[in-house]
């Protein structure tokens, strides 16, 4: 008479912490996953798809900084700010941040003129950015950072001038 008793309190148990679980009863914080490197990239997603609105809340975020040049910092626009990896570290960080409603950005502090990415938290307004993508493969269509795109001489560059030619440079066919 116990048995059917013991078995049915027993399957009773398991049944309510599969439930709980399946309701919300895990306290993880959602993820977010940064990167930025190789070449002049930085980007921020969840469940694989880029960032551009999120709820106010606590999240998980894993960078991968793939690159010695650069970093990523979380910025709430004319708010704090948190560098989550410094420009000589390499290798992946975890950290748990607070996104309250607002417009945040990523970015690479040494190239933010290039290298942001904006989104808002809890249906704040954001303003549209430009690709954030640059780098060795655009076979210079794209400036890199501090490039002038040759209106300045570089060092040792008398910009076809005086001096040696310039590689190809046919000097106005003399």
């Amino acid at each position: 008479m116990f048995r059917p008793l013991i078995a049915a309190v027993a399957a009773s148990a398991v049944a309510l912490v599969i439930v709980t679980a399946s309701l919300g009863g895990s306290t993880a914080s959602p993820a977010l996953r940064g990167s930025v490197g190789p070449g002049f990239t930085i980007k921020l997603t969840k469940a694989g798809k880029v960032v551009k609105t999120l709820r106010s809340g606590t999240y998980r975020l894993t960078v991968s900084d793939q690159s010695a040049q650069h970093n990523f910092v979380l910025e709430r626009e004319h708010g704090a700010e948190r560098v989550v990896t410094s420009v000589p570290f390499v290798g992946t960080k975890t950290v748990t941040v607070k996104l309250t409603k607002g417009v945040w950005k990523v970015y690479c502090e040494p190239h933010a003129a290039v290298m942001v990415a904006r989104f808002s938290v809890g249906g704040a307004s954001v303003l549209p950015t430009r690709a954030t993508t640059t780098g060795a493969d655009d076979h210079g269509v794209h400036a890199e950072p501090g490039d002038d795109k040759g209106v300045h001489a570089e060092p040792g560059d008398d910009k076809g001038a005086q001096g040696e030619p310039e590689p190809g440079d046919d000097k106005g066919g003399r």
